[in-house]
């Protein structure tokens, strides 16, 4: 099916696309490119951009511009013999052009002419002999393809479309802060459509970015989304989504099949493949959040061959993406639409179940290989391995359950200690630990009842290890969520299990456990006691891991005691964790290393130890203890440095952490922090305050540590210098985003492009060192 588009017109409804529009033209003003394909996942918009690429270059296609519509083509050969067509027409639309213009003095060269080539990937192998031909026969045609697939021609520009970029996870959302984002915008100005009533508010702002980040920011399905909400108000329109609804998703019948409903996009991205790759795809879709390449080929029941060509293919396809991480392997990773899809077809094949086994048998392995290098010189590298499984792990954990397979639930809940505490999943992590231990208590109990003459099996002292090490394990996650109480009960069963298997390294170590429980449950006396037994215990038994953790804690325990004895016990625990290269401990008895230099005014020896204590919880992207870090990071600089804002943002950092965590912060140390909230307030005033406050609380995780690390050292005002001398046009920009107008209102007030505007907003930034718009407006305001 050809179509002439004569002189196309832009519409008003691309959004989010105007970099990648300009690219495009870019490409196809250069008359060295010949062919040029969008690629794409489906839904992403590639057809619509490629109809918005043709608009304004007429000049450069005086032959016109001709589409073809692939997918409704009836076959194959239809399919190149419209493509024909719709060349010989250009042809035939230049010659005439060429004709017109010698008439004229001068004459002219042959006239280009465009030709679009709509939904290629399922007709590559017909289509790409057919278009080298045309373009070597016709040297005046220039093709603009799209699809999910390239045409492999050589010569051939692709340009990747990606989804639009979703606004993220942002504690309590504001509509300046979203405002501005494509995916946001394309939802909002979707949903007026449907309800001219409807528009971003503080109200909705929060439930609008859930939408936007759920449907990944794909262009089709947030139209879809937002078409619901003819039936659905907006938060009831979310948990419908949440629960899988998006599978269900249809639009307008006027539409073209394949984008009717997510279900046409999703059998049409699938149509066409072999049974390995269905098999690949329906596996893969049993991950959540991906999987790494090597695990790719692990766990599908394809052969390594096999499997490689399969992901080949679906990568070259768009169903597959591989994602790059800085701190870990890259990962397989599919759309939310493709992984419904492809968990659809391994229920089909009757596969599910067997899928789901592999899955947990693999992060059984991988974890209980990895529980054993969580401590050591390679800490960084295999805790952040650990830690994006983190979703996968709760996967497996959840068919193990549901198997009926105790052990093996236990086991891998067991190893998922430390990434938990790294990444503060302590909530989920502890019930994990209280039901399993709980369940294995009554198994246990079940098998004493059966066993009348009360022999004591290795499978029972396996069963008794593993409840020890799980109490133990809860008794660790609830003291980091302030459950001192709580902490002690759990350890006090972890020690009295450890003395029934005779094992007295473990049982001393959850004896200091249950002892820093016990003071900071307000016994000091018994802590103490507990603590100063338990380290020599430790240190009798060759573990110096052990005792180093002990006397970390009983250097805090005994903080109001001799200052000589307790740096003695610390630097004796920095040594260790030294030596050992055991990187969060090291950062964790640093802090306390920090809090004991405070206690004797040593504030340069306290700033240099929370400082590479910040270095070390960044490296291993720490967020249970990092909080407490922060807080005594801020109270420093704002007594000493002179830096009351960056010391607001980091209070506010700690809090919005510890509320994602649900860590409390302790007793004593809660009245420093109020205090200190309260002199902030008052010596900032109620707008710096809360602008600060606000761009705290809003610092990403992966932030924190860098905001607080970027702070200048005591006696050194915060002044940037020559680097922060803005040129007359910079400052014209920064001034009118301190008023709070968008980037599209300075591109109109000052009559220059909106990327300029960009531009120059970011170099204001930098020179600044500004990390928000709201951190340009308090610094010009500051300036002038």
């Amino acid at each position: 099916m050809s179509i002439d588009l004569g002189t196309p017109q832009l519409s008003a409804g691309l959004v989010g696309r105007e970099l990648d529009l300009m690219g495009i033209q870019g490409r196809l003003q250069d008359r060295a490119v010949r062919l040029a394909t969008l690629t794409g996942p489906a839904g992403v918009g590639k057809s619509r951009l490629a109809a918005e690429a043709a608009c304004g270059l007429g000049a450069e296609f005086p032959g016109g511009v001709r589409s073809v519509d692939l997918p409704a083509c009836a076959s194959p050969d239809a399919a190149v013999e419209a493509v024909a067509g719709a060349v010989a027409a250009g042809a035939a639309a230049a010659a005439a052009a060429v004709a017109r213009a010698q008439s004229h003095p001068g004459g002219a060269d042959p006239q280009r002419f465009l030709l679009i080539l709509d939904g290629v990937e399922h007709l590559t192998g017909v289509l790409a002999p057919a278009v080298v031909e045309h373009l070597a026969a016709q040297p005046a045609l220039t093709v603009l393809a799209t699809g999910q697939q390239a045409l492999r021609i050589y010569g051939e520009r692709v340009v990747p479309v990606a989804p639009l970029a979703p606004p993220g996870p942002l504690a309590e959302p504001e509509v300046a802060d979203v405002q501005e984002n494509p995916a946001v915008q394309l939802f909002t100005r979707r949903a007026h459509e449907v309800n001219p009533e409807f528009t971003l508010t503080a109200e909705n702002v929060e439930a609008v970015v859930a939408v936007c980040n759920l449907l990944e920011g794909v262009p089709l399905v947030l139209e879809l989304a937002a078409w619901r909400l003819r039936l659905f108000p907006l938060r009831e329109l979310h948990a419908w989504l949440v629960r899988g609804g998006d599978s269900h998703l249809s639009g307008p019948v006027d539409a073209p099949a394949r984008q009717r409903s997510v279900l046409a996009m999703a059998e049409w991205s699938c149509r066409g493949l072999s049974e390995r790759q269905r098999t690949l795809l329906g596996h893969l879709a049993v991950f959540e959040g991906g999987a790494t390449l090597a695990t790719a080929e692990k766990v599908t029941p394809l052969a390594p061959g096999e499997s490689a060509e399969a992901i080949e293919a679906l990568l070259d396809r768009n169903l597959l993406s591989l994602t790059e991480h800085p701190r870990a392997d890259s990962r397989l990773t599919m759309s939310r639409t493709i992984r419904t899809y492809g968990l659809a077809l391994l229920a089909d094949s009757g596969a599910e179940r067997s899928a789901r086994q592999a899955h947990a048998r693999h992060y059984q392995g991988l974890l209980h290989t990895l529980d054993g290098r969580f401590n050591g010189s390679e800490q960084r590298r295999w805790l952040r391995a650990a830690a994006v499984e983190h979703e996968n792990v709760l996967a497996a954990l959840a068919h193990l359950r549901d198997e009926g397979d105790l052990r093996g639930r236990a086991a891998l809940a067991a190893a998922s200690l430390r990434p938990w505490l790294v990444r503060g999943e302590l909530k989920e992590g502890l019930r994990w630990f209280d039901t399993t231990a709980q369940a294995l208590h009554e198994e246990q109990n079940a098998q004493n009842t059966q066993n009348t003459q009360n022999v004591q099996s290795p499978q029972d002292e396996e069963l008794l290890r593993m409840r020890a090490r799980l109490h133990d394990g809860a008794g660790c996650l609830a003291a980091a969520l302030g459950d001192h109480d709580g902490a002690s009960h759990r350890h006090r069963r972890a020690v009295a299990l450890y003395k029934q298997l005779r094992d007295p390294r473990q049982g001393a170590r959850a004896s200091a456990r249950m002892g820093l429980a016990y003071f900071h449950c307000g016994d000091r006396a018994v802590g103490q006691s507990l603590l100063s037994a338990a380290r020599a215990t430790l240190e009798a038994q060759g573990d110096t891991a052990g005792s180093a953790e002990a006397a970390t804690s009983l250097a805090e325990a005994l903080a109001a005691g001799p200052a000589e004895e307790v740096r003695a016990l610390l630097d004796r625990a920095v040594r260790i964790h030294r030596q050992s290269g055991e990187v969060r401990d090291l950062a964790r008895t640093l802090l306390a290393v920090a809090r004991a230099a405070l206690r004797e005014n040593d504030e340069e020896g306290a700033l240099s130890a929370l400082r590479e204590s910040l270095r070390l919880f960044d490296s291993v992207d720490e967020r249970t203890e990092l909080p407490a870090a922060l807080e005594e990071f801020a109270l420093l600089i704002q007594s000493t440095a002179g830096q009351p804002q960056r010391a607001t943002r980091l209070l506010a950092a700690a809090e919005s952490l510890r509320r994602r965590t649900g860590a409390k912060v302790p007793d004593d140390h809660w009245d420093r922090v109020q205090e200190a909230v309260t002199g902030l307030r008052r010596r900032l005033g109620w707008t710096v305050f809360a602008t600060a406050w606000v761009e705290g609380l809003r610092l990403r995780p992966e932030a924190m540590a860098g905001e607080a690390l970027a702070a200048v050292g005591p006696g050194r005002p915060e002044d940037r210098g020559e680097a922060a001398v803005l040129t007359p046009r910079q400052l014209q920009v920064a001034l009118l985003v301190a008023e709070g107008l968008t980037n599209r209102q300075i591109a109109g007030r000052l009559e220059i492009a909106e990327w300029t505007v960009v531009n120059h907003v970011r170099h204001v930034m930098r020179k600044l060192g500004c990390n928000s718009r709201v951190q340009v407006a308090w610094a010009v305001g500051r300036r002038n």
